[in-house]
C-alpha cells in the first residue's frame, strides 16, 4: 500500500473511530502488511502527526496529539457532505479460563468494532482499471502524449501533456520545439506507468 493511501485511511480512522493506533490494528483494518503499517507510521512520526511513547514496562506505542477525545460523527461540521458506510466486524470473545473461542450463539453481546469508511473527497481521483491503465500507457507512448492520460481519467494532467506536445509541434523547426515534445512524451509515459502501478494495487 502506498504511503498517501495509508495516510488517508489512517487519518479517517483516527478521527472517526477509537481504534488503537498500533501497526497491527492499522494493518488489520487497512489491508496493509504489518511491516508496511510500521514503516508508514514511522513516517507519520517524522512528519509530526504521531509521537512515540512508552509505558512503565518500556513498551513503545504511538499517540496522536491532535486526535479528538471522542470520534467525530457524521453530523460534525468537519464531515458535512461525506457519506459513510459503517462496517461491523464482529470479533469472537474468548473464555478467560479455557482460552477457547465461544460459539456465536453462546455470545449474548458480541463485541463489535465499527469502522467508518468515508467516500473519497471530490478532488480525489478514482483509480483506473487495469484496462484503462494499459490503454493509457500505449496511447501516451505510441499515439500522442496526453491522450492516454485522458483515457485513464487524469483529465488535468492529460490536457497539460497534450498542450505541451501541441505547443512543441510548430516550434519543432527551432531548437526549443523538440525538448517540449520530448518532455510531454516522457511525462505521458510516466503517467501511464503510474496508472499501471495504481491498477495493480
Amino acid at each position: 500500500m502506498q504511503y498517501c493511501q495509508f495516510e488517508r485511511e489512517f487519518l479517517r480512522l483516527a478521527f472517526t473511530t477509537d481504534i488503537e493506533l498500533s501497526p497491527a490494528a492499522l494493518a488489520f483494518v487497512t489491508g496493509a502488511s504489518v511491516g508496511e503499517a510500521t514503516e508508514h507510521m514511522n513516517a507519520l512520526v517524522s512528519a509530526g502527526v504521531l509521537e512515540l511513547s512508552s509505558d512503565d514496562s518500556g513498551r513503545l506505542g504511538y499517540i496522536m496529539p491532535s486526535r479528538p477525545p471522542e470520534p467525530l460523527t457524521l453530523d460534525d461540521p468537519a464531515l458535512v457532505g461525506l457519506q459513510d458506510v459503517s462496517v461491523e466486524l464482529l470479533l469472537p470473545r474468548f473464555h478467560e479460563d479455557a482460552g477457547e473461542i465461544a460459539a456465536p450463539e453462546a455470545q449474548p453481546v458480541p463485541q463489535a468494532m465499527i469502522v467508518r469508511r468515508l467516500r473519497p473527497l471530490a478532488w480525489e481521483q478514482p483509480p483506473a482499471s487495469p484496462g484503462q491503465a494499459v490503454a493509457a500507457l500505449c496511447l501516451n507512448a505510441m499515439v500522442c502524449p496526453g491522450v492516454g492520460s485522458l483515457v485513464g481519467g487524469r483529465t488535468s494532467t492529460g490536457m497539460a501533456q497534450l498542450a505541451l506536445f501541441l505547443l512543441g509541434l510548430p516550434l519543432a523547426f527551432v531548437a526549443v520545439g523538440v525538448p517540449l515534445m520530448l518532455a510531454a512524451w516522457v511525462w505521458g509515459i510516466a503517467t501511464g506507468a503510474q496508472l499501471m502501478t495504481e491498477a495493480r494495487e
